[in-house]
Order: structure tokens, then C-alpha cells, then sequence
């Protein structure tokens, strides 16, 4: 999407609604999986792709598109959804996620899927390939920036601060680090499997241009984006983004265990009828 053709916030909301409706229809076929983060972090996505990043669907291997790295690559049904909204992928092809054959596996890994720029997985190497890729757009001279979309349960990986140290002693100021912060990871919550904070001293600490906003406030994170894009000086960017698990669906929202979600066919139902009732309200 062009900078001229950026979404009004009206628009935005009824995006970010499809990708949740997205979400839900592939974990439906599965059964299960990481629905909880997909409802929460859809607003983040619509306001990165739809608004704030500079990319051609039609042209997924542009020199002179943005970069997004999904470093979570257990967040693939979120990306997808995404991708789908974009204009990257066909909604008919939703129904194939994580099938043999299928463009669209549970994890997301480059050269599977259009727009996929790395393969995810083994938390913590979204930043560290964020500072590659940045150095080489800066020695090409190609204003592009990278996203770099982490988990917060990245932000106890060593490889994360080697690469945030590096990120600010290069200068480089094409990285925009975009972090889900929903309190949960596969053992628990993030701050107590590992306490990170206070997270903005800390990239400050190391560099970094800072903020930290409502990840499900719309208005908020189009500010923010717009704020790290236009920031100038030759600082890092990272947006810490608070989200809520399962928004959009209040029965998965109050889930005590949400990190990977499965549901009975009638419960799915019950998920899409939710979340047409909350846009509506």
C-alpha cells in the first residue's frame, strides 16, 4: 500500500474485524490453535499493513517495499489473515491452512507464502535478522524500513538485546521492532516465566526511540507508527504494543489458558457469533 492511499480509522475497524474473522475461520479447520494472539494483535497488523507500511501484493518481491519480519512464527494464522486482507493471498485459500501441500503452514516460513519474508520459529532472531537486513538497505542506499513483529516472550532471549545493541550502534533508524506484549507464553505468564520489565528504561537504555501504547486502541497505534516512521535522527524504533488476548471474542478473552486454544465445532459457532456481536456493538 502507498503512502497516498493510507486507511481513515473507520476503515481500519472494519479491517481489522475481517482479520479476525480470518483468524477464526482457519483455526476452525484445525480445531484449535493460536487464535487467542490472532484476535489480539489484528488491530496492530491492520495498522501496519493497511496504513502504515509501504508495499505492492502484487509485487511481493519489490525492491522497494518495507520488510516485515514475523519473528512469533507460531503467529502464522494472524499473518495470513493479514496477507489475506492485503491482497496477498485468496480468502478460498484460508481453508487450507496447515494441510499437507498447503501455502499456509501452522508456522511461518519464507518461500511457502507471498509477503513471508523469514522463516519463524525458535523465538528470538526476528531482531537479529532485523539488523541484516537493515545494515544491507542502508549500504543500497533504499529508504525502506523493516518491521520487525516479536512476541514478548522474545524479549528474554539473548539474541534480542545482542541485535538491539547492534540496531543502535549502526544507526540504524529503518528498523521499526513492534512488540505484542499480551502477558503469555507457552509456560505461563511472560513476567513470570521471566520478568523483562521496565521494558521502555530498558531500550532506552539501549538506543532505542521508545513507545509503548494500547495495542487494541486503533487511534493509538496509527500515532504510534506514524510517529516512529516520521521520527527523525538516527534512532531505532520500537512500539510496545499491550494487547488483550481473544479481543473480539469475550469467552476467549477471560480463557485461563489461551496460549494455544481448542474448541468443539459448536464452540466455533459460538466464536463467530461473538465476534459479529461485538463489531456490532
Amino acid at each position: 500500500m502507498s503512502q497516498s492511499n493510507r486507511l481513515h480509522n473507520s476503515d481500519l475497524t472494519e479491517r481489522a474485524h475481517r482479520v479476525r474473522r480470518n483468524a477464526l475461520i482457519m483455526a476452525e479447520v484445525q480445531g484449535q490453535g493460536y487464535i487467542a494472539q490472532a484476535l489480539g494483535v489484528s488491530d496492530v497488523l491492520a495498522v501496519t499493513y493497511l496504513h502504515a507500511m509501504n508495499h505492492r501484493p502484487e509485487q511481493p518481491e519489490w525492491e522497494g517495499r518495507d520488510r516485515f519480519l514475523l519473528s512469533v512464527g507460531h503467529y502464522g494464522i494472524a499473518h495470513y489473515a493479514i496477507l489475506t486482507e492485503a491482497g496477498y493471498l485468496p480468502e478460498e485459500e484460508l481453508v487450507t491452512y496447515g494441510m499437507d501441500d498447503s501455502r499456509l503452514p501452522m508456522s511461518g516460513m519464507y518461500h511457502y507464502t507471498p509477503g513471508a519474508e523469514m522463516s519463524g520459529g525458535s523465538i528470538g532472531l526476528g531482531l537479529p535478522m532485523a539488523v541484516g537486513m537493515g545494515l544491507g538497505l542502508k549500504r543500497k542506499d533504499n529508504p525502506a524500513f523493516v518491521y520487525a513483529f516479536m512476541g514478548d516472550g522474545e524479549l528474554a532471549e539473548g539474541p534480542t538485546w545482542e541485535a538491539a545493541i547492534s540496531a543502535a550502534h549502526f544507526k540504524l533508524n529503518n528498523i521499526i521492532a513492534i512488540v505484542d506484549f499480551n502477558r503469555i507464553q507457552a509456560d505461563g505468564p511472560s513476567m513470570t516465566v521471566m520478568s523483562t520489565e521496565p521494558l521502555i528504561e530498558k531500550f532506552q537504555a539501549f538506543g532505542f526511540h521508545v513507545q509503548r501504547v494500547n495495542g487494541n486502541d486503533l487511534t493509538a497505534l496509527v500515532e504510534a507508527f506514524d510517529t516512529a516512521r516520521n521520527h527523525p535522527g538516527d534512532q531505532p524504533r520500537i512500539i510496545i504494543c499491550d494487547t488483550k488476548l481473544g479481543s473480539g471474542v469475550d469467552f476467549l478473552e477471560g480463557r485461563e489458558k489461551s496460549h494455544f486454544v481448542r474448541l468443539g465445532a459448536d464452540d466455533w459457532k459460538r466464536a463467530h457469533a461473538a465476534l459479529d456481536a461485538w463489531r456490532a456493538a
